[in-house]
């Protein structure tokens, strides 16, 4: 899993330990070669080191991280290429994180504010230069002793997904979920447009979780969880934690408000505002927006009422969600644009897409199928009016009742290639579909990204088609189909899927 290991040199630096890993990289203690300190270093994985879109991430996390100057974030200090793999030093932080804390339970009140008000600090400071940090969570969140003696420390790291405020380029179309679920504002979920208030509302989740001892917004598949952000209400914390003030819930109501409008209007005004309401009982005063050139009050949720968003925008369909929610199947909540035919088993007589038009995709429907989009954030467009892989446009399908699988895109490119995107409940579900599939040829080449696949190949009464499944976790649990009119199988493989970014 680590490229490193403890005594190797690399780029000068001698490897003392690994400190942790994530998607795109491994980071290490390391010693550095001409000051008496450890810094830490990070590696972008050798697998993704070759592929300019991922380079391009890696690179541009230096260049914003290396511009921002503020006591509570993690400071970068070099940065560089060594045998063709990219590497970051950072400032080596000695002691744990918030989520290392919360392992015990909900903070102390006070402690859960200095930490919230030094992570907004950096948070307010990093917009003030133009940039996001769109993953702030406890994870993210480091805690350490002063080397005075002067009390905790607390610094913001992992800037890896952050992004420009006025950046356009193509690396940030895709539209990565890239923030952690349980801490992600409604618009990083819906396709818009995500800005310093979406900071903001994964800090008061964050805040939320350190007073608590649970995040605002819990479930048990992310389907549901993304419909929890886009639609429930915000729970009472004082309905959670004992001798809280009631005064809370209304920060808390407006700094988790589905409009970022209503919000805060930065990350310190909304940590001082739950100071004020812990210490005096006194809420906040309500959010003004303009409508219509006069400025209207948002209307908080009263105690005992019923479960709506507190924003209007919000409301609109959310009985439909909470149905959906009780009956277990929120990830399958969608208006499609195309009906998909699987029933349980292939059809080698007919094309596995059909053409049946059926109402627009909404946005909610999209969002429901976020886990595939951060599957494959290179192939699948963010939202149904953006374009994936080589001009893909995608929509979000309904499904026969005897299909096996929980959500699906269809799509189609540019040149005419269509490919269905089948998430399933778990692996053993795509084990016992492909059981039925009938005999025929089988190739088990490997990815764009080096991830195994298996390849089967039939034929149609419209032409060849392909049934492609992938061998390794959280893969497992997807299948696609592919069919490009007028080409074999093994051009459909050498020409699309060998190049396409899976």
């Amino acid at each position: 899993m680590h490229e490193l290991r403890a005594g190797d040199i690399f780029a000068g630096y001698r490897i003392e330990r690994v400190l942790g890993a994530g998607g795109m990289g491994s980071v290490y203690a390391a010693r550095h070669p001409r000051l008496p300190r450890l810094v830490a270093v990070k590696l972008l994985h050798s697998a993704y080191s070759a592929d300019p879109v991922f380079r391009g991430r890696f690179e541009r996390e230096a260049d914003l991280a290396g511009r921002l100057d503020h006591p509570n974030i993690v400071a970068i200090h070099d940065r560089g290429s060594e045998d063709g793999r990219l590497w970051i030093a950072m400032q080596y932080i000695a002691g744990s994180d918030a989520e290392t804390a919360l392992r015990a339970g909900a903070l102390a009140p006070q402690r859960a504010l200095r930490i919230a008000r030094s992570t907004a600090e950096a948070l307010d400071c990093a917009h003030t230069a133009g940039l996001l940090h769109r993953d702030v969570k406890p994870a993210n969140i480091l805690l350490s002793e002063s080397a005075g003696g002067g009390g905790e420390r607390v610094l913001l790291t992992d800037f890896g997904i952050a992004k420009a405020l006025d950046e356009g380029t193509a690396l940030t179309r895709t539209g990565t979920l890239v923030a952690t679920l349980r801490y992600a504002a409604p618009e990083q979920l819906d396709g818009r447009a995500a800005g310093p208030r979406s900071d903001q509302y994964s800090l008061a989740c964050t805040l939320f979780h350190l007073l608590a001892g649970r995040p605002p917004f819990t479930a048990t598949n992310a389907g549901a969880l993304i419909g929890a952000h886009l639609m429930h209400p915000v729970p009472r914390i004082s309905e959670i934690v004992a001798g809280m003030p009631t005064a809370v819930d209304a920060v808390f109501a407006r700094a988790l408000a589905k409009d970022p409008e209503h919000r805060f209007a930065s990350c310190a005004e909304m940590v001082a505002a739950a100071c004020t309401a812990l210490t005096t009982g006194t809420a906040p005063a309500r959010p003004m927006t303009g409508l219509g050139g006069s400025a209207q009050p948002v209307d908080y949720p009263a105690r005992g009422r019923a479960h709506f968003a507190t924003d209007a925008g919000a409301r609109r369909g959310n009985a439909a969600w909470w149905v959906a929610g009780a009956l277990g199947v929120a990830v399958m909540i969608a208006i499609a644009t195309v009906v998909l035919t699987i029933r349980g088993s292939v059809d080698t007589g007919a094309v596995p897409a059909s053409t049946t038009a059926a109402p627009a995709t909404t946005v909610h429907a999209w969002a429901a199928a976020r886990p595939t989009i951060a599957m494959f954030p290179d192939l699948l467009p963010a939202n149904p009016d953006s374009a994936g892989y080589r001009g893909l446009r995608c929509s979000f399908a309904t499904k026969s009742p005897e299909a096996v699988w929980d959500t699906g895109f269809d799509c189609t490119d540019r040149e005419g290639l269509q490919v269905q995107v089948l998430a399933h409940k778990d692996p053993g579900t795509v084990e016992r579909f492909v059981a039925t599939v009938p005999a025929g040829a089988t190739q088990q080449p490997r990815s764009r990204y080096g991830r195994p696949l298996t390849v089967h190949s039939f034929n149609g009464s419209t032409g060849p088609w392909l049934l492609v499944r992938f061998d390794a976790a959280p893969y497992s649990t997807v299948l696609l189909q592919v069919y490009w009119k007028g080409h074999t199988h093994q051009e459909m493989i050498d020409q699309w899927l060998s190049t396409a970014p899976l």
